[in-house]
């Protein structure tokens, strides 16, 4: 095939054809459950890790948002109770359950 004459092209027949051989029999026998684990849990981490990159680059890229801040304001009411009906000696208690 190569060089079988010299004895280098004998040995270089003799290795290719070995790895040749390797090369066939593991390819063509079926994966055992293990490698299939193991190839899966690769491919989860490979796409969890590009998803976490792109989110970090996204985030980096992200123009901050514009903080409104609102006044304070003096008493919490309850939504069911009506600001007029709500008086300084009203405790936020009374106007929770709906004592005036």
């Amino acid at each position: 095939m190569l060089f079988s004459s010299s004895k280098l092209g004998h040995i270089g027949q003799i290795i290719s054809t070995g790895a040749v051989w390797e090369i066939g029999t593991s390819a063509f026998t079926p994966p055992t459950a293990n490698e299939i684990e193991t190839f899966v849990h690769v491919v989860i981490q490979v796409v969890v890790g590009v998803v976490t990159i792109y989110a970090t680059v996204r985030k980096m890229f992200q123009k901050p948002e514009t903080v409104v801040q609102l006044p304070a304001v003096g008493a919490v009411v309850a939504p069911s109770a009506s600001p007029a009906a709500v008086s300084s000696e009203t405790s936020i208690t009374d106007v929770a359950h709906g004592a005036h």
